[in-house]
């Protein structure tokens, strides 16, 4: 039985942050984010208490229809630890705000052929193939691949910008 060439995915980046942070307003901006490009949205969610605070873990999976060829994966990968609520001065005003630190892992996958119209005959897989390593080789990379790929980095973008961190800026 011949193979079908595989789909691409990548890990755009990770964001490691430690000290106070707005947990909903984070929330709010990755989830709008993702909804104001179009993108499915749908969410995992575990939170436990420890003793020195809340542990969350939140999965958010996206995905979006590009063609009747190419569907999008976004995938970011959150883990809170330590969480406590606190007051802090921000700007010269009281404000309600969580402690702890976090990592957030973004990742992205191009789906080629996802509605499966070349599974059906070993011919059918095997042009498959050759259009996959041939024709449509650097259409795959750059148009499609590299579209995603600087989309999520503005996700990534945006996330630095609400946390209000010097790297928050990109050439993208």
């Amino acid at each position: 039985m011949v193979k079908k060439a595989g789909d691409i995915s990548e890990k755009i980046g990770e964001i490691r942050y430690n000290g106070p942070f707005d947990y909903e307003h984070l929330y709010l901006a990755m989830y709008e984010w993702l909804k104001n490009h179009y993108y499915d949205v749908s969410e995992t969610y575990k939170h436990k208490m420890t003793p020195t605070g809340a542990e969350v873990e939140l999965t958010i999976k996206a995905d979006r229809k590009e063609s009747e060829f190419v569907r999008y994966y976004a995938e970011i990968e959150t883990h809170f630890w330590d969480i406590v609520d606190t007051e802090t001065i921000v700007a010269g005003k009281k404000q309600k705000l969580n402690k702890g630190r976090f990592t957030i892992i973004i990742r992205m996958k191009v789906k080629l052929d996802y509605q499966s119209q070349f599974d059906k005959s070993e011919l059918l897989i095997r042009l498959y193939n050759m259009l996959y390593h041939t024709i449509l080789k650097d259409r795959i990379l750059i148009m499609w691949a590299g579209k995603l790929f600087l989309e999520l980095l503005k996700l990534h973008t945006k996330i630095k910008e609400e946390l209000g961190l010097y790297t928050a800026y990109s050439a993208y």
